[in-house]
């Protein structure tokens, strides 16, 4: 009787998915507080125990923070991007269920001359200028690291790869 309720709860959770998926919303953890985005979330095969061991995601060397890409402008000839700090923790039993969390308030932030910007394309990364971001859409999630100077400019963002 246990399993065939895990495998309805588990029909239940793929059709809310599916749903959300069509309606172009993100699904949301049911353990993740409000605001939190699942990447690749899946659900869990009927017999295993729920225990998941989390870790944070891995960030490059110099890079020390996430953010989640809201928009970009240009303002008197500037790049300017409004962006929401974010968390990020990884399962480590399946590296596609990624967890973004926000933790702390939108901001904007303008661009510093000389500023590395790096997207994805397919399966590779791409460099392009600050203001390729105003009028181009992302083919991955809206995910970045990034770096600030001591003038709270930009100086460098690349775009996440989640598998």
């Amino acid at each position: 009787m246990k399993h065939r309720y895990l495998s309805g709860v588990v029909v239940l959770a793929s059709a809310a998915a599916l749903v959300a998926a069509a309606c172009g919303s993100s699904s949301a953890s049911p353990n993740a507080p409000a605001g939190t985005l699942v990447v690749h979330a899946k659900a869990e095969p009927a017999g295993t125990t729920g225990a998941t061991a989390w870790k944070p995601c891995y960030l490059p060397a110099g890079y020390k923070n996430f953010f989640k890409l809201d928009s970009a402008k240009n303002v008197r000839g500037k790049t300017v991007v409004r962006v929401t700090p974010e968390t990020c923790k990884v399962n480590t039993e399946n590296d596609e269920d990624v967890v973004y969390t926000p933790s702390g308030a939108a901001r904007s932030f303008a661009f510093a001359s000389g500023a590395s910007v790096k997207v994805l394309r397919d399966s590779t990364t791409v460099k392009v200028t600050p203001k390729w971001l105003v009028n181009h859409q992302l083919d991955n999630t809206p995910y970045f690291y990034y770096r600030v100077n001591g003038h709270s400019q930009i100086t460098a963002m690349q775009e996440i790869f989640h598998p």
